[in-house]
């Protein structure tokens, strides 16, 4: 290899290890933002109120990318969704999530949210790990992030307990046995279940 190739190999492996670099930290920022902003509502606001809830989905919304989390979800059975089906997926997966999650989050009081590291996972992708502190325990949460336009969350990670893979898991054997659209339609209705 001549002295001009080695410099070029040498300066693509530099860039490239800055581009890492350089990434790092800003998914951690980006989900901290939006923590701090659901913190924000929560402290502001009453339980309750359907503004709280509002203000609470519209701030995880920011950081959440619902289609990267639903395909990832589907896994390999995203393909044989149409774009209908993919797109009245989503948004009941979505609906779902909200109701089983936002409870979850209404009911915070005052657990200290601590921001650990983050780890560079691949080209356009991070991981951050924080821990929830109560007076009783610590609750690690993984947060996976992907870099599109902005960093935003494709996967939650709880006590070492992947959300994707657990919703995964559940809607296989649905598919294995049922069409898209009729888990379509159980989606919806547990989305929707009070």
């Amino acid at each position: 290899m001549t002295a001009r190739a080695l410099n070029v190999l040498f300066l693509v492996l530099l860039l490239s290890g800055w581009s890492h670099a350089a990434q790092a930290g800003q998914a951690r920022d980006t989900l901290k933002a939006s923590v701090d902003e659901v913190l924000s509502v929560l402290s502001s606001t009453k339980s309750g109120d359907p503004a709280r809830t509002e203000k609470l989905q519209a701030a995880v919304s920011k950081v959440f990318d619902p289609e990267e989390l639903a395909r990832r979800t589907l896994a390999a059975n995203w393909e044989a969704f149409n774009p209908d089906e993919r797109q009245r997926f989503t948004k009941a997966f979505v609906r779902l999530l909200e109701h089983t999650y936002l409870r979850r989050i209404e009911a915070y009081t005052d657990e200290k949210v601590v921001f650990m590291d983050e780890s560079v996972l691949g080209e356009g992708r991070s991981e951050v790990s924080t821990k929830i502190v109560t007076s009783s325990k610590e609750v690690p949460i993984v947060y996976r992030l992907i870099k599109k336009n902005d960093w935003k969350v494709y996967d939650v990670v709880i006590e070492g307990v992947s959300l994707v893979q657990n919703y995964r898991n559940q809607f296989n054997q649905i598919l294995a046995k049922e069409s898209p659209a009729q888990l379509i339609g159980r989606v919806e209705t547990m989305g929707s279940a009070s």
